[in-house]
């Protein structure tokens, strides 16, 4: 199989979202893609103004920031970056990568949701990113009709069937999401001080955590 990453054609990856929470799904995709491209680096990007979400995410942009963080510390290769959460401003992947180039993080692939990439030419400058960079598109399910691109596009299929909404369900109900994300196992195995000294607070984290040790 001739991989991509074999070829360098993909080094410095974006991998964007909400994060509202960061769930096991998304630990999945980071694993895969390493496996399958052997990426330089790969940025995680908590949005900060998602404008193009019918609602607003439910954690603050901190709280996510913090979740990404806890999520991937262990990780080589993997960079959680703030950049779009100390922003009032929608949250632009084009200036994104622009911001990042004047840095020198010179970014030439992204990872995508199926229905992010169908959208993206309602981006802003979406078209000029649809041309100029490489797309990882996680397929959302085995029979979806994807359009063809072989020069920069590559689909992998689905890899989980978690989503972040799922998990806010799960929340209201009072049922545990231990087994849907690496947050609240942090929570539940160390002592909240330790993990407020480790730099890992989070009030979306007390939060949830405290409902199910009362429920």
């Amino acid at each position: 199989m001739n991989l991509p990453g074999k070829n360098k054609l993909i080094n410095n990856i974006i991998f964007g979202g909400t994060f509202d929470p960061i769930h096991n799904g998304h630990i999945e995709i980071i694993k895969k893609i390493k496996m399958l491209f052997n990426p330089k680096i790969i940025y995680v990007i908590p949005s900060g103004n998602p404008y193009m979400k019918p609602k607003p995410p439910v954690a603050s942009p901190i709280e996510r920031l913090q979740m990404c963080k806890i999520a991937f510390k262990d990780f080589e290769n993997v960079k959680v970056i703030d950049y779009e959460i100390h922003r009032k401003d929608p949250s632009y992947t084009y200036d994104t990568i622009e911001y990042l180039s004047s840095i020198n993080i010179n970014i030439d692939s992204l990872i995508l949701g199926q229905d992010s990439y169908l959208e993206i030419n309602k981006w802003k400058n979406g078209v000029f990113l649809k041309n100029k960079y490489n797309f990882i598109v996680i397929k959302r399910n085995i029979s979806a009709s994807l359009p063809i691109n072989p020069r920069n596009c590559f689909y992998i299929e689905k890899i989980s069937t978690l989503s972040s909404s799922l998990i806010r369900e799960k929340i209201i109900l009072n049922k545990s999401i231990n087994e849907d994300t690496p947050i609240e196992q942090y929570a539940a195995m160390i002592p909240i001080v330790i993990f407020i000294l480790m730099g890992g607070f989070c009030p979306w984290i007390l939060r949830h955590h405290q409902l199910l040790q009362n429920g």
